[in-house]
Order: structure tokens, then C-alpha cells, then sequence
């Protein structure tokens, strides 16, 4: 089992963009998911000297930071309470494991299980964790 911290603000994977070159529509991904997944990445291959074969447990928790600008009182309500505001868990998941593929993983078709959590906290972070299922 591996886990890991990735610093900043959680990132949910954007949809590719398409542009107009030379007269022909070419689709691709923007800059910002192609960063993060790279970060992601970055981080996580010092945990995984071989990519895991088979099935993969993988955990998600983000955490979005409260807002300075926020009462106190606000902010004691919301800190470690479920943040249900964009963006989706789904695209937050989808970011991570993206950034995971052949370092955790060969193929993130071999996530068997997945769970993303968001949280309001303290600061802007995610945690991860990655488990091979027996």
C-alpha cells in the first residue's frame, strides 16, 4: 500500500479542446490537466518501483480549503464537513488516475475500487492512497 499527498488545490480533469489548424479540427488536452497529471505523477513514483499487476483499491480524499475571507463561525461549521460544490468527484478521481497510469498501475481499467471524498479543511490538499487487491 502507497500514500501520498499532492499540495495545492484539488484538480478535476478538464474535457479535451478542440482547435482549427490548417484547415482540419484537432482535439486535445488542455494544459492545466496535462500539469496536474504530471505533479501527480511526479509524486507518486517514488512509492511505486514496479506499476501493480491485477485489481487496485484506490482512495481519495480532497480537501478544500475554507475561505480566509469566511466568519469564523462559518468556517468552524464547514472544517471537515463534505464539500458539495464543483468540482465533481468523479472528474477529481479521474485526474489521479490518469496521472497514475503506468506508475501505480499499468491501466487505470485495472481500478477495481474507488472512493473520492470531499472535505472543506484548513488548506487546499488531496490525499491519496493506493492498495493491490488480493
Amino acid at each position: 500500500m502507497a500514500d501520498f499527498t499532492i499540495p495545492g488545490r484539488p484538480f478535476a480533469k478538464q474535457r479535451p479542446k478542440a482547435a482549427i489548424v490548417a484547415g482540419r479540427a484537432r482535439v486535445y488536452t488542455p494544459k492545466e490537466t496535462v500539469s496536474f497529471e504530471s505533479k501527480v505523477a511526479e509524486i507518486a513514483r517514488p512509492h511505486f518501483p514496479d506499476p501493480i499487476e491485477g485489481p487496485v483499491k484506490l482512495r481519495i480524499v480532497a480537501v478544500f480549503a475554507v475561505s480566509a475571507s469566511w466568519s469564523k463561525k462559518k468556517k468552524a461549521a464547514l472544517e471537515g464537513g463534505f464539500h458539495i460544490q464543483k468540482p465533481d468527484s468523479d472528474n477529481l478521481a479521474k485526474a489521479i488516475k490518469d496521472g497514475l497510469n503506468r506508475i501505480a498501475w499499468r491501466d487505470d481499467s485495472q481500478v477495481a475500487d474507488v472512493r473520492c471524498v470531499k472535505r472543506w479543511g484548513r488548506y487546499d490538499e488531496t490525499y491519496v492512497q493506493v492498495e493491490a487487491l488480493g
